[in-house]
């Protein structure tokens, strides 16, 4: 086995500290949004709260990443070149994703009790369907700024922080399959169903990134496959 040096264990402290740094802030708030605070939060809060929590997480990852870890963007996957065919790829990625959940409830019905809507997401749908300005709010910043590019950074935040520390193939799959049952777990508000969904989906996204290292993909992705399910939402609360 080969010997830790000196000069290796701040560096194995450093990145987890940066792990830890990322993972206990959104955690915390998930508790509290919907465990600790219990209540229904208000329209308002669905809009300001994704684009200045997720803003905000944004700066904070970035900050971690380029001056506390010292690393360059490249190896979040921010690459200058490919933008349209990162846009194609992400576009297919969010619709062949929303056809798997299809495919996928009745299985997870079967294995799960169906859970209804929750009074937020209810809530959100019935106030977008009633106001086309909302609806583009939330089609537009709230989901591609304070949704997508926040989880979807966070995601590959994490698994750098975590491959740099367990290097080699069995270990990075490892590290994949742990980073994508905490993002199922963070939507445990939504259901048993929604988390292995969820995490079946970020597996897939992590092997994605691991293939290619482009966090562009991702995002597009994301953002598509949100956004796709609350237009179809919308259109039927509003019967065509």
């Amino acid at each position: 086995m080969q010997q830790q040096t000196g000069h290796d264990r701040p560096r194995r402290t450093l990145q987890l500290a940066a792990a830890a740094a990322a993972i206990v802030p959104m955690f915390g708030l998930t508790i509290w949004m919907y465990v600790i605070r219990g209540e229904v939060p208000g329209v308002a809060e669905f809009f300001l709260g994704p684009l200045l929590v997720g803003g905000g997480m944004i700066f904070w990852l970035l900050l971690l990443h380029v001056v506390l870890c010292r690393d360059d963007l490249q190896s979040l996957g921010f690459r200058r070149d490919g933008f349209l065919r990162d846009v194609f790829v992400g576009s297919a990625m969010g619709g062949a994703f929303l056809l798997l959940k299809f495919l996928e409830q009745p299985l997870l019905n079967a294995l799960f009790a169906p859970r209804p809507p929750s009074e937020e997401i209810i809530l959100l749908l019935r106030t977008v369907s009633a106001d086309p300005v909302l609806l583009t709010l939330w089609l537009g910043p709230v989901v591609w700024i304070g949704i997508a590019a926040f989880e979807e950074l966070w995601r590959v935040f994490v698994l750098r922080r975590l491959w740099n520390l367990f290097p080699g193939q069995t270990k990075e799959w490892g590290v994949l399959l742990v980073v994508s049952v905490l993002i199922g777990l963070a939507h445990a508000y939504q259901g048993p169903s929604a988390v292995a969904s969820i995490g079946i989906k970020s597996v897939l996204i992590g092997w994605y990134f691991k293939q290619t290292g482009r966090i562009r993909p991702l995002i597009v992705c994301h953002a598509v496959y949100d956004s796709l399910q609350v237009i179809m939402a919308v259109r039927a609360i509003r019967g065509y």
